[in-house]
């Protein structure tokens, strides 16, 4: 199935999104549409997407990063720049179903990976990694660090993080051409409600206690939705190798509640509950993304004031 858009500007780049209807890569899409490029989605409408924003300005093709044909649909298109961020990225849901998430966003990682190999005109393709690949932190984490992913969900997106230096290491056409981005929590508008502050903001209207995973202790990076498409355009313009994408600020689950009950003056109702395996503390160096020039345009405070007085 294809959506068209309304026309093919020639003068301009063409750039493909994979998962750009998901939560972050909808207002990547949208970026993108308004800077004037030709944006191409490549999202198979699952869980998580918005179709909503399918409007005729870009061209829609719905298919799955996993399936073995989408290589040479991504080809066809011989986009200028690729971001591949299509992925299953449910933490818990990836320990309930380990075994399909390694085999869907693996094989998601090779496809994109394989189509920007035999794109000879590609100026440059980004993957789209977390923070979690990290593992448990200790002190904020370079880029250059070690990997010690914990979950099967990061896992599977370190995976890809090895393969995207092997594909630049190892063919030419590639090389000085791919990029890679690591962001902290993001949250705003179109969040999955499994998410934490989505869920946060669930249960202010409908009093449903938000579970309180480990007694509310993990640690964690949070960055508004609405500045990633500044940090993307930068690294796609600017960037070479790896970026966390954060402001350096952090706070425990059971603190951001509280600061949220702050903002809206109301009482959130929690529960106990345990996730297997859990990392408690996250934290990244981001001092090389700003080092490039990017500033974001919201803080946390601002962010999430914003986001707690938007309508549902």
């Amino acid at each position: 199935m294809f959506w068209w858009r309304k026309e093919v500007k020639k003068d301009a780049p063409t750039i493909l999104i994979t998962g750009g209807l998901g939560f972050i890569f909808s207002h990547v899409t949208e970026y993108y549409v308004k800077k004037g490029w030709n944006v191409v989605v490549v999202d198979n409408l699952s869980e998580g997407s918005n179709p909503q924003i399918i409007d005729g300005s870009f061209k829609h093709i719905n298919a799955h990063m996993a399936q073995l044909e989408v290589v040479e649909r991504i080809i066809r298109e011989e986009p200028d720049y690729i971001i591949h961020a299509a992925a299953i990225t449910d933490v818990d849901y990836s320990i309930r179903e380990p075994r399909r998430t390694f085999e869907k966003n693996i094989r998601g990682e090779i496809h994109a990976f394989e189509a920007a190999r035999n794109l000879s005109k590609l100026k440059k393709i980004m993957y789209v990694s977390t923070d979690e690949i990290y593992g448990e932190c200790e002190h904020p984490m370079r880029e250059d660090e070690m990997l010690a992913p914990r979950s099967p969900y990061a896992s599977s997106k370190a995976a890809g993080s090895l393969m995207r230096t092997a594909y630049e290491n190892t063919y030419p056409t590639l090389s000085g051409r791919m990029a890679e981005i690591r962001p902290c929590n993001i949250f705003g508008p179109r969040q999955d409600s499994a998410k934490i502050l989505a869920r946060i903001k669930k249960s202010l209207h409908t009093g449903e206690p938000v579970p309180l995973h480990n007694d509310g202790l993990g640690y964690r990076e949070f960055l508004y939705v609405k500045n990633m498409p500044s940090a993307v355009d930068l690294v796609l313009e600017k960037g070479d190798g790896i970026y966390n994408i954060g402001v350096g600020h952090g706070s425990t689950v059971a603190e951001l509640i509280r600061k949220v009950e702050s903002i809206t003056g109301k009482k959130i109702s929690t529960t106990p509950s345990h996730r297997s395996g859990m990392d408690l503390k996250y934290q990244t160096d981001t001092s090389r993304i700003h080092a490039l020039g990017w500033t974001p345009a919201y803080s946390f405070e601002e962010g999430l004031r914003e986001y707690f007085t938007l309508p549902e």
